[in-house]
Order: structure tokens, then sequence, then C-alpha cells
């Protein structure tokens, strides 16, 4: 028998996660019923064996590679038939607003059959948590991970949504959607890409960039347009287009407005 309490925390689409226990064993005898409480989430893998879970009043057979969720205010016992070696991660969740693709993992339980490798994620977790070197928690946090998804995928609940809470990626995603797609980006499919509601989006913007979406878009606009005007011949009543205004008198007004002059006595003025 294997039991770790390592603490270790780790946040995954905005729910927030930390491992209580960690334990593998092998079970030979009916196990009491076990009812969790608030907050908490079990999974559990059977490695090798054979037997039936109780859930809810509900039973299904279980054999090496099914696994068992067990959220909050959930009851459920084991009855091996032959000796079951499993392994069970015992987790407190600080925050179930998470995404809506994860929630359901969060909030019901489930008994199913791995199709996903699950078993080489618990493996390596059982090593790392045993061995403790060096790196281990970032090791155990991507095995926590990718047992989640796997398992979210098993149960087919297939969302797209991803987690996009590192600071550096989501700079580099609004930056590369303003660089390439400033003429046509909206504050509401801007947020849809990079994960956040528009309020959210709208904080972030203000906070990294001292500057809201508009005022980002139309700088992105105006200076794609000032080089135009410089490094290229094309024409000023073809160059709103380009930048994503109705009209040349639109686009005309908008950049006298942001360069205090107009795009033609811009182009006189800089062009040698």
């Amino acid at each position: 028998m294997f039991n770790s309490k390592a603490s270790i925390k780790f946040m995954m689409a905005k729910i927030f996660f930390t491992l209580a226990n960690f334990s593998y064993k092998t079970l030979s005898d009916v196990t009491p019923s076990v009812y969790h409480g608030t907050k908490t989430l079990e999974i559990n893998y059977i490695r090798n064996g054979y037997g039936r879970v109780i859930v809810e009043d509900k039973e299904y057979d279980i054999k090496g590679g099914s696994y068992i969720v067990i959220p909050e205010f959930v009851s459920y016992s084991i009855i091996p038939i032959e000796p079951i070696d499993i392994y069970s991660i015992y987790l407190l969740i600080d925050n179930k607003t998470g995404y809506k693709e994860y929630i359901p993992l969060v909030n019901n339980y489930y008994v199913g059959n791995d199709k996903n490798s699950l078993i080489m994620d618990f493996d390596d977790l059982y090593y790392e948590l045993k061995n403790l070197k060096f790196g281990y928690n970032e090791i155990v946090v991507s095995d926590f991970k990718k047992i989640i998804v796997k398992i979210l995928r098993n149960e087919k609940i297939d969302g797209k949504r991803l987690s996009h809470w590192d600071t550096g990626s989501l700079q580099f995603d609004i930056e590369d959607i303003f660089a390439n797609e400033f003429s046509t980006i909206t504050i509401n499919e801007l947020a849809d890409r990079v994960h956040l509601s528009t309020r959210e989006l709208q904080r972030y913007l203000i906070k990294n960039y001292k500057k809201s979406f508009n005022e980002l878009k139309t700088e992105a606009k105006m200076n794609f347009a000032a080089n135009k005007l410089i490094y290229s011949d094309i024409k000023i009543s073809e160059l709103y287009e380009l930048v994503g205004y109705s009209t040349p008198e639109h686009f005309s007004y908008a950049f006298k407005k942001y360069f205090n002059v107009s795009p033609l006595e811009y182009r006189k003025t800089k062009v040698k």
C-alpha cells in the first residue's frame, strides 16, 4: 500500500484543485459506503482485478481499466470479486465556477472503462509521488490535467474551450489577433477567442496595456494606415476599406482625429 498526502495546488479551466491524498492499494474485502462532503472530488482507477461498485444505489461492474469519479454529496462502495488494485486521487475544490465543459466532471459521478491510456498517467503519478524527485510537482500537475481531460473525452464531453489562464500565452494571443485582424475583430469575438467574458477582457486590457479595446483597435488601424501611406502607392480612396471603415470620409475623419492631420497631409510630410 502507498499513501501520499503531498499538498499540490493547480488550476484548470478556472477551477482550483488541491491534492489532499493519493493512494495505491489492494482491496480484498467489501468497503463501507463512503459519502463525500462539500467541494470534494475523488477519482479512482482500477489497475487490476474485478468486482462491482455501488454508487447511489446503482450497481456497476468494474475491472482493470475502469475508472470511478465521485463528486460531493455522493456515496459509493466497492465489492471485490477478486482482489482489486486501485489508484485513488482525493481532491479539494476551491472554486466551481469554471468553464462549462469542465463543470460536469465536478458535479456528476461517472463509472466507465478507459479508452485513453489513463493507466500511464496514474502509473506516472505513483512514481513521481513515491520518489519526489526534482520537479515532481510540475509533472504531477500535468498528469492530473491529462487524467481530467481524458475522462471528459471518454465521457464524450467534448468541449472546445481550453485553459487560457497563463498571462504570457494570453498576451500573445491578443497581440497576434490585433496585428492580423484589427480591421474586423469585435470585442465579443476577441473575448470568445481568448476565453474571457467581455468584462474580464476589458479589465485585462486596461491592466496590461493601459488602453481599452477600442483604443487598441484604433491604434492598430491608424498605424497600419500610416505605414501604407508612407511605404506604398495605395490611393487614399482605396485605403479606407483595408482598415475597416465604411467610407473614405469616415476614414479621413478618424485619421485626422488621431494624427491631427489628414491622410493626404500626412503622406506629404512623411514621404520625401
